[in-house]
């Protein structure tokens, strides 16, 4: 004959784990009530949220609830912390534009084509220099179409700023206007920047989780749900206005260390 206290013990668990197949029971018998209700729905070409569906809906909810428990002595804490470093820009960006206005859109057009080719030729000539056409747009100049307007963007990148302000200075002369001309990181660079940004807002989260532990008496038992993702409040950078034209002094840019920041979350599991 078993121990009245196992015997106890044991009645105890079945009577629990009946609890729980009944609840299963209930969770399955709800949802092949809310199918057959939806299908219902669907086959009359609409779907509506009737009494029998909300009444299967009401059933599943609470036994969803009681199948995940939140386990004892858990406490949970929601944290972020912020990372960034500076980089130094390694890449000068330079964009001139070739426009044309003419009583014909295709003479002006014409006209924007050739100084495009022009500047990719003397780009090409320039080693390090990538060149590269954007943004072609022809429109009317005056609400009454006498007047067409054609422009194109040369976009100009490379690592030896000296080259660069020297071509963009030709290009002026050719009939280009400087649009913008400024410093920027390269990808691979602002994508190690990030790394480092995240790693450093890692720790800050790190710490942040350790002295909120400290002062609740607790310990950091683990990190779940850990979230990266930059963070874009960065320093904005004012384009030049569209008068460098032929004629004008050559352009000058100046070289600025950039901000690049990440931000991280994460849910903090504390116990005694």
């Amino acid at each position: 004959m078993a121990h009245p206290l196992v015997s106890g013990l044991t009645i105890a668990r079945l009577g629990r784990a009946r609890k729980r197949v009944v609840q299963i029971a209930a969770i399955h018998g709800a949802c092949n009530s809310a199918f057959a209700a939806w299908c219902g729905a669907g086959m009359t070409g609409r779907f509506s949220m009737n009494r029998s569906w909300m009444v299967a809906l009401a059933a599943m909810l609470p036994g969803l609830a009681l199948a995940q428990p939140a386990p004892a002595g858990e406490t949970l804490l929601h944290l972020s912390a912020d990372g960034s470093v500076q980089a130094a820009p390694d890449q000068l960006v330079a964009d001139l534009v070739a426009q044309n206005t003419s009583s014909s859109a295709a003479d002006a057009q014409r006209r924007v084509n050739a100084l495009i080719a022009q500047g990719m030729q003397a780009a090409h000539a320039v080693s390090g220099i990538d060149a590269r056409a954007v943004g072609y747009q022809v429109s009317p100049a005056d609400e009454k179409r006498t007047q067409w307007l054609a422009q194109q963007t040369l976009e100009l990148r490379g690592a030896d700023g000296p080259a660069l302000l020297d071509l963009a200075n030709r290009l002026q002369q050719l009939g280009f206007v400087t649009a913008s001309l400024d410093w920027r990181l390269s990808p691979s660079l602002r994508r190690k920047a990030y790394a480092e940004a995240t790693t450093a807002a890692l720790k800050a989260l790190q710490e942040q989780a350790a002295s909120a532990a400290a002062t609740l008496g607790l310990h950091v038992d683990h990190l779940k749900d850990v979230q990266l993702q930059p963070r874009m409040d960065g320093v904005l950078r004012p384009m030049m206005t569209m008068a460098a034209r032929a004629g004008a002094p050559a352009p000058q840019a100046t070289a600025a260390p950039e901000e690049v920041a990440a931000q991280v979350s994460a849910e903090v599991v504390l116990r005694p």
